[in-house]
């Protein structure tokens, strides 16, 4: 049974909002954060696929509106951000020092220094077929262009083990046996 989400995220004290070489902005540890701290945890409100297409096509056609920040949480349900948060700053990498511990927690894969920008695997989180964006991670692991079907890569399967939002999860157990993927990372 999946939990509904805080009404507003939350992110660890030691996090700053600072100019990224990957993308724009991006988060920062001001301080050391140990492997397993958990960092961010996301909040707002559930929609359906339906109405956050709706959303979506809203704000294409208004340019001063905020942007829409979501990810997938199971195969029917979207959670979206409330605007501006800084939680939403944080940038892809495919060698990533995030990842998910449950629907809306993300927390340290690794030890984090100080000064380290805080990266996820955006395909760790979207599921969405029409889902393709370029990466710039430069990491020895960078795919070139994450898609919503990387949760298909035996590769990232074993890397991330159970660190999947939900929805993936689910789509992981359909697709391949459980004694195959990693569940000890």
């Amino acid at each position: 049974m999946l939990d509904n989400p805080e009404p507003d995220c939350w992110l660890h004290p030691d996090v700053e909002v600072r100019p990224s070489s990957i993308a724009g902005e991006g988060l920062f540890a001001r301080a050391p954060i140990a492997a397993g701290m958990v960092v961010s945890r996301l909040g707002g409100h559930l929609v359906t696929w339906p109405v956050l297409k709706d959303l979506l096509d809203s704000a294409a056609r208004q340019p001063d509106r905020p942007y829409i920040d979501t990810i997938a949480v199971t195969e029917t349900l979207h959670l979206v951000l409330p605007p501006g948060r800084p939680n939403g700053k944080g940038n892809h990498s495919c060698e990533p020092n995030l990842w998910w511990v449950d629907a809306y927690i993300l927390a340290a894969r690794r030890d984090i220094k100080r000064g380290e920008e805080l990266t996820n695997d955006y395909g760790t989180s979207t599921a969405g077929s029409d889902f393709r964006m370029p990466c710039r991670c430069r990491s020895a692991l960078c795919r070139g262009v994450v898609t919503g079907g990387d949760w298909q890569l035996a590769e990232l399967r074993r890397r991330y083990g159970m660190h999947w939002v939900p929805a993936l999860l689910e789509l992981i157990s359909r697709h391949e046996p459980p004694c195959q993927t990693d569940h000890h990372r």
